[in-house]
């Protein structure tokens, strides 16, 4: 009986904490703005009705009140039952004892508006008696009807029973830690396979929670086929899926009888007042997509085949950032397992760090997905190329080293064939690591099995490059034009090349540029930075650079690896390549796009790889000169580094500025009340 009472009393225990730990977060306000006032409660001001809250009058005050106030409650919705649900934002003044004259901002919240009455309360804190209390709204897109207005409504105690789970299973997990129980006993006894298991289902399940976000967003998941109405009204890669339906290469849209009697359409000036589309690119009298075709021929298509339709936006994303989140933690676990030097787990959280760093949900959410399509496919060719080439290379097999050398390079091509910009760090690399392995098979006199897995990896980008020749050849009249040159867009895209000035400014933006806070959750967001003296017109937009994530952070832990005798001449070479290879990617991409994030995950991916291993290396190199204690205390950091670097990509990918699609405003609301418990 007592051993029975010693082992549940800890879970006794626990969850008696975890109810009173959720039950003082759920109530939190009360304590905070209601208990221990006298103020009056659920009262009415007798002038109030309802008000039309629209963009020349939008606020409304109350005077005279003379009460102390700690909390306001009204309904909210749009007036115009046709808007689609949206926010705004909702500024509360109070004027009371210590005020008299001037009414001081109470508090300022972001709240959810639409054609259904919403109710609203929010908490306040008057110091004394009020007489006046103004509410102003901002950022609204339509007019507004406000209701129901109540100062000081009866507080209803709350309980959320998602967040008592996540902290009873916190609670548990940390109990378990201590105990030194099953949780050290598993990862002590983890394996590569394991390690794997578990980093590739963490971040799959990150982004299937984020495709089910987009889901909210209101995007048709799938469409029928044929098409509905005019192909001009749906997105490149839909139009182009519908020319090759066709049997042609050019988008099935007439150009306007204005446009085609442009001398020069590319020069957005001329194409003022006259009807085209918008980034696509046009030559010699048609329409033409500019994007690479690998997400059409790896998708697109393989999906109309089973279903009959064409997958919507969120499908696609969502499809390409699952199987990132399935390769690039997998390469890096088996980056890990190649080299023999880390424990499992730590390979593990280093997956999840890389994964998180290169912000794969962010790219997913991306707005007017037809942009972030290509560069999420190119993230997750990228990433199967990385593991297979990992595979490949520690695998003694002849034949399956050549199964997996074919894999690579298949994946290589389709990431060519989604984005050609995210392929120049892999590009640079891969060379090096040929040219080192080639010397190798030279001197131990291996050329037979050298050619036979250089032919395994090369044919298939042989393929794909010959293709893409021909394939340009047959759109633009020159094998080496993708039809950027074309493009209807900003500016004369032809107009761009590489100019010393963009240096700098590509290294601050692409590296540098910082993460901005913000005033609603989940506090940290992008903007929009422009410098004078670019050199040039330059396309700038909301942006971050990748030492924004501190994950991304340990490449300055490479002076480390190049300074220790451990780690060979040849690694030193690839690891040179790689970091020179970040900038000048970054600067290529400055120079003849600009800035935006997607832009910035050209690198992003790379570097996020890269971060980890070097992160490995270092641990290694820790336990090897002081010992397991010191590297234990490294592994404790990397976690910690990890968990930072998780927290500000998910709240940075649940933000709502910047260049991203917009999710239900009631799923925002969700997610705020169930972290910001205080407001």
């Amino acid at each position: 009986m007592k051993t029975r009472i010693k082992a549940v009393l800890p879970v006794l225990v626990i969850l008696v904490v975890s109810l009173a730990a959720e039950f003082l977060l759920s109530n939190f306000v009360y304590f905070a703005y209601v208990a221990g006032t006298d103020a009056q409660r659920n009262y009415t001001p007798e002038d109030f009705a309802e008000n039309e809250i629209s963009e020349f009058d939008s606020s409304f005050a109350l005077s005279g009140l003379d009460l102390p106030i700690d909390s306001v409650s009204f309904t909210v919705k749009t007036s115009d039952p046709s808007q689609k649900d949206g926010y705004a934002v909702a500024g509360f003044y109070i004027a009371d004892e210590n005020s008299t004259k001037t009414a001081a901002l109470a508090k300022r919240e972001k709240i959810a508006v639409g054609p259904q009455e919403r109710t609203v309360t929010v908490y306040l804190s008057s110091y004394g008696n009020a007489s006046y209390l103004d509410v102003t709204f901002e950022d609204f897109k339509t007019e507004l009807t406000v209701s129901d207005l109540i100062i000081n409504p009866v507080y209803k105690f709350g309980f959320n029973f998602l967040r008592f789970s996540l902290i009873f299973a916190l609670i548990a997990f940390a109990y378990a830690l201590k105990r030194g129980g099953f949780v050290r006993k598993a990862l002590g006894s983890m394996d590569f396979g394991g390690a794997a298991s578990i980093s590739a289902a963490v971040c799959v399940a990150a982004s299937c929670v984020m495709m089910i976000l987009c889901f909210t967003e209101g995007r048709e998941l799938y469409i029928p086929y044929p098409l509905e109405g005019g192909v001009e009204g749906y997105q490149p890669y839909i139009q182009q899926f519908d020319a090759f339906m066709k049997g042609q290469l050019h988008l099935d849209i007439q150009p306007s009888d204005g446009l085609l009697a442009l001398e020069n359409p590319y020069n957005p000036g001329e194409r003022s007042g006259v009807a085209f589309l918008f980034d696509r690119a046009f030559f010699n009298g048609k329409y033409f997509s500019y994007f690479g075709i690998a997400p059409i021929l790896t998708f697109y298509l393989p999906f109309y085949l089973v279903s009959g339709c064409v997958p919507g936006d969120s499908i696609v994303t969502g499809f390409f950032s699952v199987i990132t989140a399935v390769f690039l933690p997998l390469a890096v676990v088996e980056w890990a397992k190649l080299r023999g030097k880390n424990r499992p787990w730590l390979a593990a959280v280093c997956g999840i760090g890389a994964y998180f760093a290169a912000m794969v949900p962010f790219v997913q959410r991306g707005r007017a997905a037809f942009y972030y399509i290509a560069s999420i496919a190119g993230m997750a060719f990228v990433s199967a190329f990385l593991f297979f080439i990992i595979k490949a290379f520690g695998c003694e097999k002849k034949t399956v080293k050549i199964i997996y050398a074919v894999l690579a390079g298949t994946s290589f091509s389709l990431a060519f064939l989604s984005r050609i910009n995210i392929i120049i760090p892999l590009a640079l690399v891969t060379a090096a690591g040929i040219a080192i392995y080639a010397i190798k098979c030279f001197k131990d006199k291996k050329i037979p099995d050298f050619a036979t897995e250089m032919a395994a990896l090369g044919l298939p980008v042989a393929a794909a490059v010959a293709f893409s020749l021909w394939y340009n050849y047959a759109r633009f009249g020159s094998p080496l034009q993708f039809g950027t040159d074309y493009q209807l867009t900003v500016a004369d895209a032809s107009k761009y090349e590489l100019f010393s000035g963009g240096i700098i400014p590509s290294l601050y933006h692409y590296f540098i540029q910082p993460f901005v806070t913000t005033e609603y959750f989940p506090y940290i967001g992008i903007n929009l930075l422009r410098f004078g003296g670019y050199g040039r017109s330059m396309y700038v937009d909301s942006s971050f650079g990748i030492f924004a994530l501190p994950f991304s952070l340990s490449l300055f832990l490479s002076p480390v690896l190049f300074k220790s005798d451990k780690i060979s001449k040849h690694g030193k070479i690839l690891l040179a390549v790689s970091l020179a290879a970040l900038p000048l990617t970054a600067f290529a991409d400055f120079c003849l796009g600009g800035v935006i994030f997607r832009y910035t995950s050209d690198i992003m991916l790379f570097a996020a790889f890269l971060s980890a291993v070097i992160l490995l290396e270092f641990c290694a190199l820790m336990r090897k000169k002081y010992g397991e204690g010191f590297a234990h205390t490294a592994r404790k950091c990397i976690t910690a580094l990890v968990a930072v670097t998780a927290v500000i990509s998910a709240a940075a990918s649940l933000s709502l500025n910047g260049n991203l699609a917009a999710y239900s405003p009631d799923v925002y609301m969700a997610i705020k009340d169930f972290f910001v418990f205080w407001s």
